[in-house]
């Protein structure tokens, strides 16, 4: 999601912790720090102790988008819609002036497959790509290096480079 709405991400930095009280043995809270290439700066926390949330707010100079889904709602993903918020707020004036966008009826997981079986079928390329696929799985493996590394930026290019390398010697 950040690559998509910040652009190129250059590197990350990461800590999680294990708080959970029915005791998991895996991290269950992490904050995620991005620098994209143009220095703009992002973050991606998680945390499976509290209720599920997904959202997503972007901040600008003249305003910020907000986007919120509950996951209760999640196993129904044609009503996902129902249990959605989407608003912008511009200027200063700030809450008091925000305006709610109506979302419209869809299926999230409908409609990526259909993407994908469109792109398939006609070729044309879409947002699904396997560049868009791989810079996802760099930042994943970026930020628990940076977990291992006690929060030290991970450069994505590195992580993409090893990988590159441990193809060519699997080749």
């Amino acid at each position: 999601m950040l690559h998509l709405l910040g652009g190129e991400i250059k590197e990350v930095s990461s800590m999680a912790s294990k708080l959970s009280p029915v005791g998991a043995e895996v991290d269950d809270q992490s904050m995620t720090l991005v620098r994209f290439a143009d220095g703009k700066v992002g973050y991606v926390g998680s945390c499976w102790t509290s209720p599920g949330i997904f959202c997503v707010r972007v901040f600008g100079q003249k305003g910020l988008m907000h986007y919120e889904i509950d996951f209760g709602a999640w196993d129904t993903p044609h009503l996902l819609h129902t249990n959605s918020t989407l608003y912008i707020q511009r200027g200063k004036d700030g809450y008091g002036k925000r305006e709610e966008i109506k979302i419209p009826e869809s299926d999230m997981f409908r409609a990526e497959l259909e993407m994908f079986a469109d792109t398939v079928r006609t070729g044309k390329p879409s947002e699904l790509t396997a560049d868009n696929g791989n810079v996802a799985l760099a930042v994943v493996y970026a930020a628990l290096r940076s977990i291992e590394l006690k929060g030290q930026y991970v450069r994505i290019a590195d992580i993409v480079n090893e990988a590159r390398g441990r193809l060519r010697a699997a080749a």
